[in-house]
């Protein structure tokens, strides 16, 4: 037995453990810091064209709620899940706050676990990477098909595998290996407060593949294109007007062929099949 799948089994019973140790100071680092914002709102602008008020929205990787709640405040119900239990907490803390009007769930759910799940749902959505995080696409891809209806989007908001910034980043500091490591094939490691875990960096192509049975790729673009990376953010206090300058790149030119690949993440909106 490989190392790579003895580390894969261990992740099938661990992957909520590094979001767990992240979850309290996830919104400070990511939600709240100037680019989380930017970024985050560029995925927003689809997500409000997406799901319409009074439609029924499923979201996977949902982390601390910011976008269920987003959803839910424009009228869209919305079923939330993550394989973390203190990320969840913490959506249903800001729930709490929020008037007994919104119309959140907010559930701890795996997403190899969506077969558990009945009932027939407008959209769906996953944001910020959480799916580069499950191994098996196949199996999500199934599930989402029996859960979507026909005609109804499915936003995933995934890992590219070519960031020009993290390649600029990490070579500027003689980290040549992670500087390439988005372009390997198959799974790959990467350490995230302290815990490994293993992630899939896959192409447009193979998500493509992967999803066609249920759903048609309706179009894509990157997303941090321009922008940098969350981490980056230290480089950028300060510096709101090169921020915004970016932002606006973004915004214009980061759905074009040969550059929206370049992204730290790329926004793909399928639709479902009809039956």
């Amino acid at each position: 037995m490989t190392a790579l799948v003895c580390q894969f089994i261990a992740q099938a019973t661990t992957i909520s453990e590094p979001f767990d140790q992240i979850a309290l100071d996830y919104d400070r680092v990511f939600t709240h810091s100037a680019i989380g914002k930017v970024q985050r709102s560029q995925v927003s602008r689809q997500i409000e064209r997406s799901f319409t008020p009074g439609s029924h929205v499923i979201e996977l990787n949902c982390g601390t709620g910011e976008d269920a709640l987003a959803l839910a405040r424009s009228g869209v119900r919305v079923s939330a899940y993550d394989a973390s239990p203190i990320m969840v907490a913490v959506a249903n803390r800001k729930l709490n706050r929020e008037p007994s009007c919104i119309k959140v769930q907010f559930s701890v759910l795996r997403n190899e676990h969506l077969f558990q799940l009945e009932g027939l749902f407008d959209g769906a959505l996953s944001n910020f990477a959480g799916l580069n995080c499950s191994l098996d696409w196949s199996g999500i891809a199934n599930d989402l098909a029996r859960l979507v209806k026909p005609g109804g989007h499915l936003l995933l908001c995934v890992l590219g595998r070519m960031c020009l910034w993290e390649m600029v980043h990490s070579l500027l500091r003689g980290r040549f290996r992670k500087a390439l490591r988005r372009a390997r094939k198959g799974p790959t490691f990467t350490r995230i407060d302290g815990n490994s875990l293993i992630i899939i960096y896959p192409s447009i192509s193979e998500a493509k593949r992967i999803f066609s049975s249920g759903f048609y790729l309706r179009g894509w673009r990157g997303v941090g294109v321009f922008v940098p990376p969350p981490y980056c953010e230290p480089h950028f206090l300060g510096r709101k007007g090169m921020l915004d300058l970016l932002a606006s790149l973004d915004l214009w030119l980061a759905h074009l062929p040969g550059l929206r690949c370049w992204g730290d993440h790329v926004l793909l909106d399928f639709v479902r099949r009809e039956a």
